[in-house]
């Protein structure tokens, strides 16, 4: 019980609210309370499954949390080298299906023997339909039928916690980009279907 002296003596009461929220969708502060976590145990997810993958020639969809914001999903994608991302902000063109399909045959035939695709939950086409893991998993699914393996789904919803690295990565990407730009005079970033040309997504990075 607080007697009244005290509750004179101590009038002033300051209080501090930090936000938690791993999609880093506030304003504010460069990153939220939980999100360097998140990417951190995306990466290790995507290692953890790349032997994998790479063994039996199969596309990995990995589903990231983002109902609004699709910094985890970019991100990520970027750190790891995905074949194709969808965000919420930025919904595809109509069409994505065989521009995706497209884009994952023309890695094959380059020699490559893994496909990852990230897909945000929040993720929307043109319509505001959702796309979903399995709608990605069934389209790609569809397209690679012939292959010996088949092509196998791994969903994950992946939160918090886990190794550190997914930084090291993304500095590696911007060296790799800045090189570009000195040697082309333009700075792009390109991850299956996003052409990132000087727009506010560089500015995750920059």
């Amino acid at each position: 019980l607080i007697d009244e002296e005290a509750a004179r003596s101590n009038s002033e009461l300051h209080i501090v609210g930090m936000v938690g929220s791993i999609d880093n969708d506030f304003c504010g502060t460069d990153m939220t309370i939980g999100t360097d976590s998140a990417l951190h145990r995306i990466i290790e997810v995507v290692d953890a499954i790349m032997t994998t993958a790479q063994s039996h020639q199969r596309t990995f969809v990995l589903e990231v949390m983002g109902r609004h914001c699709g910094y985890l999903a970019l991100v990520s994608a970027l750190a790891c080298g995905a074949d194709w991302v969808f965000i919420p902000e930025m919904p595809p063109e109509d069409g994505w299906e065989d521009n995706m399909c497209l884009k994952l045959s023309e890695s094959r035939s380059r020699g490559s023997r893994l496909n990852i695709i990230i897909v945000a939950e929040g993720a929307i086409d043109r319509q505001g339909q959702h796309i979903t893991s399995d709608l990605v998993k069934n389209v790609s699914e569809a397209q690679f039928q012939t292959d010996a393996e088949g092509n196998q789904k791994l969903e994950h919803q992946v939160e918090s916690d886990g190794s550190q690295g997914v930084y090291i990565e993304i500095i590696s990407v911007q060296m790799r980009c800045l090189s570009h730009c000195q040697k082309c005079g333009t700075l792009q970033l390109t991850i299956g279907n996003y052409s990132i040309y000087k727009s506010k997504f560089l500015q995750l990075l920059f």
